[in-house]
């Protein structure tokens, strides 16, 4: 309101009246194969303040949230989950929004197919099942989808052409298979949540386009790659083409109902924990020795067997490459348990010297050291070894060289 009325000799007052500032965020979701509305699917929203507001889709497929919950200065993540959809992502700010304003953020969800699909291309050498760095790319689209869908337990298939004989066809197919299947665990996937099947020569390809060579097509749409098919074909170069798009590798969703472990950032201020059994009978573990002499004892690391060694010359807990390489194929320990990024950490198929990875438990017989850091060491050749300091911590112990016993009190 302003005082239009000047007077001689006073002041004016002028009065203004500033309007809240208010948003809200509201759009639709859906089907990325129909284009139809979606209803029931699932929007989390967690803003930057610590609020997480869950909101549902009605009939039409729109959700809303209002002034009340899509708050000024505040930055939001949305994720968008449905049963048999992959979960999509997507982030709105209010930050630095000085008007007041009505956001609108629509989604497509990829409905999660039934049948195989087939990856961008991977090329392996003759009789090779060795994943070669230049197709490590191809791969990078589906490590997204599987980091984004937690849940999601896949099959990688690997198929072959029909030269060769069925049983190395089979065994080709399934070492490249699990070649997939290794790198994806290098790079932070959950062994759990994969399964390697190779296939041979046995599911021929089926045509769901037309294919072309110089721009002329060569193969129709709906045809199957089988031998005979291909024998029937017109040049040596098409059916070398044909041999070649039965060389693939798919994946395919087995299930949806996997359930994650516990990362290590949801680990609350880690600290080593000694776990001894209450018996007061004297237990006995056999012990061994390696080549320098270091005598060591059978363990567990997260569930998971290895050997370790007392090195008396260490001041902390060391694991060699070769040794640290196998317990992330076999999942005793993930991306999640590294310090730092962990596409750094884990690049070019290894892990980089001096990376430090939370072990959450070792166990020796009945006794157990929890939530202690080991470093990743390329000096080392082999092995996985633990200073005096840190074994001891596994509890009160006498070592009968004699016997090569361990003998817990």
């Amino acid at each position: 309101m302003v005082d239009d009325q000047r007077s001689k000799g006073a002041d004016d007052i002028w009065h203004f009246v500033v309007p809240p500032l208010e948003f809200t965020l509201a759009g639709v979701v859906k089907d990325d194969r129909t284009l139809q509305f979606i209803e029931g699917a699932v929007i989390t929203m967690v803003g930057s303040d610590g609020s997480s507001i869950v909101a549902k889709t009605n009939s039409i497929g729109r959700y809303e949230f209002s002034k009340k919950q899509f708050l000024p200065r505040t930055t939001y993540e949305l994720a968008i989950t449905q049963d048999g959809y992959f979960t999509a992502r997507g982030s709105e700010t209010t930050v630095g929004v000085e008007r007041s304003k009505d956001f609108v953020h629509d989604f497509i969800l990829e409905p999660i197919p039934k049948k195989p699909i087939v990856l961008p291309e991977i090329l392996y050498d003759l009789a090779k099942w060795d994943l070669k760095p230049q197709y490590q790319d191809s791969l990078q689209g589906l490590i997204k989808t599987l980091d984004e869908n937690q849940t999601l337990v896949v099959e990688l298939a690997s198929h072959t052409d029909s030269r060769d004989s069925d049983e190395k066809n089979d065994i080709l197919s399934q070492k490249r298979a699990q070649s997939v299947v290794d790198y994806l665990i290098l790079r932070g996937i959950d062994p759990g949540r994969l399964v390697a099947k190779g296939y041979g020569e046995r599911v021929p390809r089926l045509l769901l386009k037309n294919y072309s060579i110089d721009s002329i097509i060569v193969l129709d749409s709906g045809n199957v790659l089988n031998e005979e098919f291909i024998s029937s074909l017109k040049s040596n170069e098409i059916k070398e083409f044909a041999h070649q798009l039965n060389r693939r590798s798919e994946f395919s969703v087995l299930r949806n109902d996997y359930v994650p472990k516990q990362k290590l950032e949801d680990v609350i201020a880690p600290k080593i924990d000694i776990v001894i059994s209450p018996e007061t009978e004297n237990r006995t573990v056999k012990l061994f020795k390696d080549e320098d002499g270091n005598f060591g004892v059978k363990c567990e690391i997260n569930g998971y067997p290895i050997k370790v060694y007392i090195n008396k010359r260490y001041n902390q807990p060391f694991i060699s490459l070769e040794s640290a390489l196998n317990l992330l194929r076999d999942g005793a320990i993930s991306k999640g348990d590294f310090a730092g990024d962990a596409n750094e950490t884990l690049a070019n198929s290894s892990i980089v010297d001096k990376a430090i990875f939370l072990v959450e438990e070792l166990k020796i017989d009945k006794n157990s050291i929890t939530l202690f850091e080991v470093t990743v060491s390329h000096k080392i050749p082999t092995g996985f070894y633990l200073d005096e300091a840190t074994f001891s911590l596994i509890g009160k112990y006498t070592i009968d060289e004699e016997k090569m016993e361990m003998i817990f009190e």
